[in-house]
């Protein structure tokens, strides 16, 4: 059995906790990462880093390694309506506090990178954990895991979950929930489309139907998300790539794919926790704490900015500090989650259940918003600062 003396013990090693991490790295504070995951993310997830969080990827040093990695750019979203006609695009700002573009990468990429980066400072990352137990210990928290190989414990002075929609630490601390269940699941195809331009964009789609995303992926490569009713579950797993491709031509005119195929199905869902109030250091971040829709693939992004957060208030501690120096700083990191996320958080849901229909009826308000934008440049800058991150 190892045992092991932290200042920082986060469970869930995917973005949330890598990130953290990562940022925590040049602090000097011991971290440890527990998972029961081994291998990589699910690359369905999130891909998408804003301009206005790129700065922050250089400061943990992640952003050239990244990029080293194959990230390539994106200059902005373009919006078509049901017939497949431009209505708008929106570009990424120039801006003193953001990158030119938006960047993606491939979101098991990213992930590895995080977790490489957390790893070279002062973080241990223990995977393929099959169980652990949580307890209080003197003004500290006992984390006893096993795994098929070996046994340890883990204690640390603040415990960090970050382990999912269905977090285990919430669960086990009683935390409180609010939780919205949309009505249509989200399905991901990948492919390639006929012809790939130089110059990369997210292309949405405001069909008749439904809405549909056209995500660029690295290599020329395109996901596309939709939302289905369950009884159409059938006919994406196990259509021929014909039947997808007239399917999503029905859609989105002018849009032909050389190649396309079903990747998988998501429940999406948005839900928030409550602070922790109970005994002890506790921060839940990630899907563990605010679970978005992927409508405005905002859910990594706001990883980071939450991971930033919290990381920048345990980095003014010094190893070894105790748990009454980190409470005060986790009563500031929910104050300013409140402040700054919670708005940002509001607004997704408002764009998931935009997105959630398979009977948009063309989208004939959003559709006239989205004309008024291209009409105006002030409303056209007012959209570009908030797809980049900036409001």
């Amino acid at each position: 059995m190892t045992t092991q003396q932290v200042d920082v013990g986060i469970i869930g090693s995917g973005i949330a906790g890598a990130s953290l991490a990562a940022a925590l790295a040049n602090t000097g504070l011991r971290v440890a990462l527990l998972d029961r995951r081994q291998g990589p993310l699910d690359t369905a997830r999130g891909d998408h880093i804003q301009p206005n969080l790129q700065p922050v990827l250089a400061r943990w040093g992640v952003l050239d390694r990244l990029q080293a990695a194959g990230a390539e750019q994106r200059v902005g979203t373009r919006w078509f309506d049901a017939t497949g006609a431009h209505i708008v695009t929106v570009p990424v700002p120039e801006h003193e506090h953001c990158a030119p573009s938006f960047l993606f990468l491939n979101h098991e990429h990213i992930g590895d990178i995080l977790l490489a980066r957390a790893c070279e400072g002062d973080a241990t990352n223990i995977d393929a954990i099959s169980e652990w137990s949580l307890e209080r210990s003197e003004g500290a928290w006992r984390i006893a895991w096993e795994s098929e190989a070996q046994s340890g414990v883990v204690t640390c002075t603040v415990l960090v979950g970050a382990d999912g929609t269905a977090s285990a630490v919430r669960h086990r601390l009683n935390i409180g929930l609010s939780r919205h269940r949309y009505q249509y699941p989200i399905a991901v195809l990948y492919g390639r489309q006929q012809a790939v331009p130089t110059l990369r964009t997210l292309d949405v789609y405001l069909a008749q139907q439904r809405m549909v995303s056209m995500i660029p992926r690295t290599g020329g490569d395109t996901k596309v998300g939709f939302p289905v009713a369950v009884d159409e579950l059938p006919f994406w797993r196990t259509e021929p790539t014909a039947a997808l491709k007239q399917r999503l031509a029905e859609w989105c005119p002018q849009v032909e794919f050389e190649s396309l195929e079903f990747g998988a199905v998501y429940p999406p869902v948005s839900q928030q926790s409550e602070a922790y109030d109970g005994e002890g250091a506790v921060a839940l971040i990630g899907d563990a704490r605010h679970a978005m829709h992927p409508a405005r693939s905002m859910g990594m992004n706001t990883c980071f900015r939450v991971a930033d957060q919290l990381a920048g208030l345990l980095g003014t501690l010094k190893p070894g500090f105790s748990e009454r120096e980190a409470l005060p700083l986790l009563s500031q990191f929910e104050a300013q989650f409140s402040e700054e996320l919670s708005p940002r958080l509001a607004e997704n849901h408002a764009a998931g259940l935009q997105m959630d229909t398979v009977d948009g009826d063309g989208f004939a308000a959003l559709t006239a918003q989205l004309s008024a934008a291209a009409a105006d440049p002030d409303i056209l800058q007012v959209m570009a600062l908030k797809a980049a991150g900036l409001r």
